[in-house]
């Protein structure tokens, strides 16, 4: 996703009232968000309230036309088209089957639901990226795969077909650990196919 600005505010943001999460413009008499602090993880969860519409923001230049970059959990699940929310629970769940009329992920989703602001195209949107993994799972140190009982590097993950996808499930933390022993230390990825798959020798 990109933040484009079509129409960039004229009205001077130190001019404007302060107020919790921004200030308030007396001319569009309405809240301008503050986004300045905020990281685009955090930006791509406020936008996926279905109830974030109408907003105006307030962003730094460096964070406007460009791609966001979205941790690995969210590039995961939009490859796989399935809404969802993360929670800081230790096990995540989401039945693709139960999803199947979800045609769009929560970042498509966000395609014309701002005023202020516009999305870039769905092919920029869906765009699987780990540039915004974090580092403590980057490389060697990537979370473990599991599927259908079998481990699994991440390379076989990507060339799964999505519409064979029955289950994702996130297993973090003690958890991840406690079940998968030391293999489980960066979180465990356990994916459920349609019909059972087989490892290729």
């Amino acid at each position: 996703m990109k933040i484009i600005l079509p129409k960039p505010c004229q009205e001077n943001w130190e001019t404007m009232t302060p107020q919790e999460k921004g200030r308030f413009c007396a001319v569009c008499s309405k809240t301008v968000r503050d986004f300045t602090e905020d990281s685009d993880d955090e930006i791509l969860d406020f936008f996926s309230d279905s109830s974030s519409q109408n907003v105006c923001g307030n962003f730094y230049e460096s964070q406007l036309n460009r791609n966001m970059q979205y941790s690995w959990v969210n590039s995961l699940f939009s490859k796989f088209a399935i809404g969802f929310v993360l929670t800081a629970g230790g096990i995540i769940s989401t039945n693709a089957q139960e999803n199947d009329s979800v045609k769009k992920s929560v970042l498509s989703s966000l395609q014309g639901q701002i005023i202020c602001l516009s999305a870039a195209p769905e092919n920029t949107i869906l765009r699987p990226s780990t540039r915004g993994m974090p580092s403590s799972i980057q490389g060697n140190n990537e979370p473990l795969w599991v599927v259908d009982g079998i481990i699994v590097d991440a390379k076989t993950v990507k060339d799964l077909n999505p519409k064979k996808i029955k289950n994702l499930e996130i297993i973090k933390g003690n958890s991840a650990v406690a079940i998968y022993g030391r293999d489980g230390n960066n979180g465990v990825i356990v994916v459920t196919t349609k019909k059972g798959f087989r490892k290729k020798n």
